[in-house]
């Protein structure tokens, strides 16, 4: 195994080296806020869940299995902080479109929404409405807002999306596709597209 893996990593902390899940930490603390942030859209309270997103992992370290999976690991466990959080406080907001508007990743969704065929004013106009979008993502289902935010901002397989939220990789592509015509008809609706 090699010694920079996360793997490798996880395998030295559970050995009692700290300095192996402090190396975990400055490697995934980045990547755990921002998808916190993307469901809580609170930038105070995604830091003080991601530090217990660590304390998490830090506690349930001897529940590791190495496999080669150590991020969908980690961010189920970030899922899991943030679904206890909304129990805690049901009226707060799951999902942010686009924290960075120069992101190519919200490109993406927006081109995969916009319709090929129409013609370039259009397709502008589209680019231009993110809030629209984002208003139309503020309305879907949980279950959908996830699988779409870890497929476009977080750039996960279809796979890896089923590892993190427990279900077949079917039912991930249903909520992915049923997000995107969501989205899609809520834009028709309000004569953006």
């Amino acid at each position: 195994m090699k010694q920079n893996t996360d793997d490798y990593l996880m395998g030295q902390f559970q050995g009692g080296d700290e300095s192996a899940f402090t190396i975990l930490v400055n490697r995934h603390k980045r990547d755990i806020f921002n998808f916190v942030l993307l469901k809580i859209k609170d930038r105070d309270l995604a830091s003080d869940l991601t530090q217990d997103v660590f304390i998490k992992l830090f506690n349930s370290i001897e529940q590791y299995q190495p496999a080669g999976k150590f991020k969908s690991w980690l961010l189920r466990i970030a899922h899991n902080v943030c679904i206890d959080q909304f129990r805690k406080k049901p009226k707060a907001v799951i999902l942010s479109l686009d924290d960075n508007p120069d992101s190519d990743n919200n490109l993406s969704l927006e081109n995969r929404i916009v319709d090929k065929e129409a013609n370039p004013e259009i397709e502008i106009e589209a680019l231009e409405s993110r809030e629209s979008i984002q208003q139309a993502m503020e309305l879907l289902p949980e279950k959908q807002k996830t699988a779409l935010a870890l497929c476009q901002h977080h750039g996960f397989s279809y796979q890896e999306i089923a590892d993190i939220e427990k279900c077949p990789v079917g039912t991930i592509k249903s909520r992915i596709h049923n997000a995107m015509n969501n989205v899609r008809d809520y834009l028709k609706e309000h004569d953006l597209l």
